[in-house]
């Protein structure tokens, strides 16, 4: 703890000289803007321009991961300062934390192929469940545009979602037809292929596209396949009304391995985990969505937002000796309303919202026989959970250049769980519980120029516990949900500093693009997984202390290089179950250091190089801090060639990722079961192998017509 304080003084007096400087060069020229005009999120929620919005935002474009293999979120992630993408098998299925949070949702009993944490939205509609889970199965890289990324806790907008928001932007503006085939093989079998349309309706446009992804894996029990359906109507009716219809449909199937103990691990980590390959545990997801969106700016001052959705889902598991048949039903929508007072130049804008989310639906339990659904209906369940937020924030100028932000969000969590008997004649037994939760916060920026700003932020966080975390202890009768579990609530204090340069006279650097923030964090009742996820619990208090570093540079000759950097230190505060006094350990899954950095050349001739690292810091897996993860160091190499010949541009690349053949673990079980059945004690299952050298390739065709 002494040395994250002195870290963080350390931070602040490199804050106060870098503000200096920056005042003083931003003098020279700031007649150039790039990036300043994105809106983050959405238009409204968001706040506008990013140098404007107090929190650290990154966002990341289709063009700087089209050379990657495009099947996972870390290969468009990697590079972002603070977010820890990985690759759990080298399939769709990923391991996301944000500043630590979402760790947990990595366990022996926490759904694979989902996120915590984390607020997902894809064309701002909500992916993430009212629980809270994400499941990733309407993810598709292939047809995203953008992805913007609020690195911060955004719960007073947003609600669940102390990691912070991630939002996927299908589509770009185009102003003319298109078609577009993008195709990519790969070692293990990876067959990746991709078919987008861009069609012009009057003053409207229509986008489709189709992806179909298949990877038999490396790793015994890791094969997968999918295939997504996206299509969007984007019309504007006059110039101030927009109307958005999204419509979406994947089909999503993988293997789940498990993890190896140490000594499985150095022997063969291609093996599954021989109990996870009896059951053949797997996930078979299909999944729909139908949503709008409706926005109107009434006149320069009233402005309206309105979303509504609907999402079914039949989702089919093999897992913990049972197989699973649920059918969901994923239904909300939401009210943002914005005013900027043209008559109080002070108050530069308020805004308030209201958003609900609801999910319904059944769980039939069977018994597995050799992998497969049994004949035996075992348990017959109901699960629902409703979620209601609202919030408001106001946005003040107090200087020229100096402007607060004060708002709050109020959120109310209802989880509902019915379990039908057998017998027709007896009743069922329901039980409900309900979590409240007020979260607060408070900004202040200030431009230093037209380039650069400074902010400070201190806001509170929620993250409510996933379905499957408020499951009771066994020892607990009577009771179908978890009385004692309590929301995580935190409250994050962040500074940072965040900007453009443009080097006209530099004789190796063009333009320079940054950010830099450090924080501290305060976590109460973190939820935590207990011997390997049997039931979940509050723990007391925990603290996480850090800074990363995020730059972009484009030099002389075309080249360009982009890094980002990642300290935090995660440490309980107070902690003590029957099994030990875990103060002063520290938080399992979160790594201290995260470096990722990207050396590409581009040539006038179409030829584009480049080669990257990537490297995780050591971390524990486990609360008692005895099961180590190890650190890692790969590399990466990709080559393309882009040639342009009327309306065709094609594009062949070639990559290889981890070049060394470097063998090292890419995720990791957090708290793996440590006892056997009968209490006798054995060889934690936790360690994930990453993927050995594989090499992938591609050929991207557009057409504008």
């Amino acid at each position: 703890m002494r040395d994250a304080s002195k870290l963080g003084l350390l931070i602040i007096i490199l804050f106060l000289t870098s503000i200096r400087a920056l005042a003083q060069d931003s003098k020279e020229d700031t007649s150039t803007t790039y990036y300043l005009k994105e809106i983050i999120v959405t238009a409204l929620r968001g706040g506008g321009e990013i140098l404007q919005v107090p929190m650290a935002v990154s966002v990341v474009y289709a063009k700087d991961y089209i050379l990657s293999r495009g099947v996972g979120l870390n290969d468009a992630l990697w590079a972002m300062p603070g977010v820890l993408a990985q690759s759990r098998s080298g399939g769709q299925d990923v391991r996301l934390t944000i500043r630590g949070f979402g760790a947990r949702g990595n366990g022996d009993r926490s759904n694979a192929g989902t996120i915590r944490g984390i607020k997902l939205l894809v064309d701002g509609i909500p992916e993430t469940d009212p629980d809270g889970r994400t499941s990733l199965d309407l993810v598709d890289l292939q047809s995203a545009a953008r992805i913007e990324v609020v690195r911060t806790n955004a719960s007073t907008l947003f609600g669940n979602a102390s990691g912070g928001v991630i939002n996927i932007e299908s589509q770009s503006p185009f102003s003319t037809p298109y078609l577009e085939l993008n195709n990519t093989i790969g070692s293990f079998v990876l067959r990746r292929s991709n078919l987008k349309v861009g069609a012009l309706v009057g003053s409207s446009r229509f986008s489709l596209s189709a992806s179909n992804n298949n990877f038999d894996g490396w790793r015994d029990q890791t094969s997968s396949f999918g295939s997504q359906l996206h299509a969007s109507f984007v019309s504007e009716l006059d110039e101030s009304t927009r109307l958005k219809l999204l419509a979406s449909g994947a089909v999503n199937r993988f293997e789940i391995p498990g993890g190896l103990t140490q000594s499985q691990y150095d022997a063969d980590p291609k093996q599954a985990n021989s109990t996870y390959a009896s059951r053949n545990e797997r996930r078979y997801n299909r999944v729909g969505r139908l949503g709008f969106s409706f926005s109107r700016a009434f006149s320069n001052e009233h402005s309206l937002e309105i979303i509504g959705y609907v999402t079914p889902k039949v989702l089919q598991r093999s897992e913990r000796g049972m197989f699973r048949d649920f059918n969901r039903y994923h239904l909300g929508g939401g009210i943002v309303y914005q005013w900027k007072p043209a008559t109080t130049p002070w108050l530069a804008r308020i805004t308030g919202g209201v958003d609900e989310a609801y999910q319904d639906g059944s769980i039939l339990f069977y018994n597995l026989v050799n992998g497969e659904r049994g004949d035996s209906l075992r348990t017959n369940k109901r699960e629902g959970a409703n979620t209601l937020g609202a919030f408001v924030q106001a946005e003040a100028r107090l200087l020229e250049n100096l402007s607060i932000t004060i708002g709050g969000r109020y959120d109310r969590l209802t989880y509902l769980s019915e379990i039908f008997p057998a017998g027709a004649k007896k009743q069922s037994s329901t039980d409900r519980l309900t979590l409240n939760h007020f979260a607060p916060k408070v900004a202040l920026l200030y431009r230093l120029a037209r380039n650069h700003s400074v902010y400070i932020n201190i806001g509170g966080g929620v993250e409510a516990p996933a379905f499957n975390e408020v499951d009771p202890p066994v020892t607990l009768t009577g009771v179908q949900l978890n009385p004692f579990l309590k929301p995580m609530s935190s409250t994050t204090i962040e500074l940072g500093v965040k900007g453009f340069e443009l080097l006209r006279d530099h004789s190796l650097l063009r333009s320079l693009l940054y950010s830099l923030a450090a924080y501290t964090i305060s976590v109460k009742n973190e939820i935590v997984p207990y011997d390997g996820g049997v039931w979940f619990f509050s723990a007391g208090e925990s603290s996480r202390n850090g800074f990363e570093l995020g730059a972009q540079a484009d030099l002389r000759y075309g080249f360009s290089l982009k890094a980002a950097f990642t300290y935090l230190d995660a440490e309980y505060r107070t902690y003590a179950n029957e099994l030990g006094d875990f103060a002063g350990r520290k938080v399992p899954g979160i790594p201290p250091t995260v470096l990722n950095a990207r050396l590409r050349y581009t040539s006038t001739i179409g030829l584009t190089a480049e080669f990257g690292l990537e490297h995780i810091g050591s971390y524990y897996a486990d609360d008692g801090n005895t099961a180590k993860v190890p650190s890692y160091l790969i590399f990466n190499s990709t080559a393309a060639y882009t040639l342009r010949v009327g309306i065709l541009n094609a594009q062949a690349f070639v990559g290889v990722s981890n070049l060394a053949d470097l063998r090292y673990v890419s995720s990791a079980f957090i708290n793996p079961v440590t006892r056997a059945s009968s209490g006798a004690p054995i060889a934690p299952s936790y360690l994930e192998p990453g993927l050995p050298r594989n090499i992938f390739g591609g050929l991207d065709l557009r057409v504008d017509l």
